[in-house]
């Protein structure tokens, strides 16, 4: 297909799509300020932008994807606020469903739930890349699906745990046309990307700016008669925490004490496998949220970088960015530090902004409950694509009153104690889990946004529990490998 025909071939399916999602009018969305990670839906407004410019073809995508990320670490990233957020939307309730980080990124990808996908975890059995393409799922995610409709893809960075090994082979995962991705581990220094060269321990080989770089010459070198899909992932802030030179040290000192009440409680009403952790050292704590801030500050420069360069390339007027992580990470509180994969806000809270110029408003928040299924069924939607999903479409007006949590049981590490395979269900007030071996927590958000208190064996909340484990069993199916109700 010549591109003048892909062109004019994606530019139609675009303008069906457009009047099917009735966006030749500006999209409504919620509108109300709340205060950024806070775990209760505020009362919401919809409003309507002024803004209602629709551009002569499709739009093009980007998306940046970190790993693991707390959300209220956006704060202080500059860029990322100037350019996407006051000119967006942020979503304040996003989530990953299943949060570690192959099953969250196996969703975003194809925008289908853990217990449909069946990944899992970040390696075999029941994970990784290999997984992944077992199940045939390399077939049909966001790349094939934009590829199909004439969109120039490109990945920059980590795709999915295990897909190293494959890149190291020369392989190219359908529906990329281009890709810079790690051939060896991706460490912040000392790595290898399928660029064919070797990054060593130079500043300029901080693996956060070689990859913007590449990201940066992708969009000023991407045919002009195509639109462009950028999947732009780099590790930062994955621990461990080494941040560029030049902004080692940039917040030491200036970042008050990480002393919430979930850091201090008594977690004698926790699963016992939380109960056998002892309370984490404040300065470990505290040396982790710098040095997690301080690794972002390159990423912030990168979502910089890739603003300017899409309006140098006269594309960011129509571009759909979008900005995301994995998963989030636990930082102390019920006493676990450097933890993902728990059904706990602080672990499937995730960042999530987007700006569409003339089509999304500016400087607005969503309170709904949005998930990482939700970007590949907005994106497939916006584009006319054939993908079929699981999520909702977040410039429409639907919103969920739930969705399923639920996780693997986890591999031991160094002898600790991981938790039980789980199931559970996540509502704006509610928190319910269920753990292989039985045990249940219940958290009302409202009254207690820490999560302190387990209310799933109160008297009082007997009916509460009863509906939300129906609501569990009728979403996490089919449930994790090896769980029974």
């Amino acid at each position: 297909m010549s591109g003048r025909t892909a062109r004019c071939r994606t530019r139609t399916r675009f303008r069906l799509a457009s009047r099917r999602l009735g966006l030749t009018a500006s999209v409504p969305l919620v509108g109300a300020l709340c205060l950024l990670g806070s775990p209760a839906v505020p009362e919401t407004t919809t409003a309507r932008s002024a803004e209602t410019t629709i551009h002569d073809g499709p739009p093009n995508v980007v998306i940046v994807l970190t790993d693991d990320q707390r959300v209220r670490t956006m704060n202080r990233m500059p860029r990322l606020w100037k350019q996407v957020r006051r000119k967006g939307v942020l979503f304040t309730h996003a989530g990953a469903p299943t949060s570690l980080c192959c099953p969250a990124r196996a969703s975003l990808l194809t925008g289908l739930y853990a217990h449909s996908t069946r990944v899992y975890r970040n390696g075999r059995p029941y994970g990784g890349w290999r997984t992944f393409r077992a199940r045939g799922l390399h077939r049909r995610t966001l790349a094939t699906a934009l590829d199909a409709v004439g969109y120039h893809t490109a990945l920059v960075g980590k795709l999915l745990n295990g897909y190293p090994s494959a890149a190291a082979r020369g392989y190219v995962a359908p529906g990329w046309d281009e890709q810079v991705t790690f051939t060896t581990k991706s460490g912040k220094y000392n790595y290898r990307l399928s660029d064919g060269k070797c990054y060593g321990e130079k500043p300029a080989d901080y693996q956060t700016d070689v990859l913007r770089r590449h990201a940066v010459r992708i969009i000023r070198n991407a045919p002009a008669d195509q639109p462009l899909f950028l999947y732009f992932a780099p590790t930062a802030p994955h621990r461990p925490y080494i941040p560029a030179p030049r902004h080692k040290g940039d917040w030491a000192g200036r970042i008050p004490s990480y002393r919430p009440a979930a850091v201090r409680e008594d977690v004698s009403d926790k699963p016992p496998w939380v109960r056998m952790y002892p309370r984490r050292s404040q300065q470990r704590i505290d040396a982790d949220v710098v040095g997690m801030q301080e690794m972002l500050m390159s990423v912030d420069e990168a979502v910089g970088a890739l603003v300017r360069a899409l309006e140098d390339t006269d594309r960011m007027d129509n571009t759909l960015f979008i900005y995301t992580s994995d998963n989030g990470l636990m930082l102390g509180e019920h006493h676990l530090l450097e933890w993902k994969y728990l059904p706990y806000r602080w672990s499937t809270s995730i960042p999530l902004v987007m700006r569409w110029d003339g089509h999304i408003p500016k400087n607005r928040t969503d309170g709904r409950l949005a998930l990482n299924i939700d970007l590949a069924t907005t994106i497939n939607r916006v584009v006319g694509g054939t993908l079929d999903t699981e999520g909702l479409d977040l410039l429409g007006r639907k919103r969920r009153s739930g969705y399923p949590l639920e996780a693997l049981r986890a591999l031991r590490f160094d002898s600790l104690p991981l938790h039980p395979s789980y199931c559970g269900y996540r509502t704006a007030r509610w928190l319910y889990v269920r753990y292989n071996n039985g045990f249940r927590e219940l958290y009302d958000y409202r009254r207690d946004p820490q999560e302190l208190t387990n209310k799933a064996y109160a008297g009082t909340h007997r009916d509460r529990v009863r509906a939300l484990r129906a609501k569990a069993r009728a979403t996490c199916r089919p449930v994790p490998p090896g769980y029974s109700w």
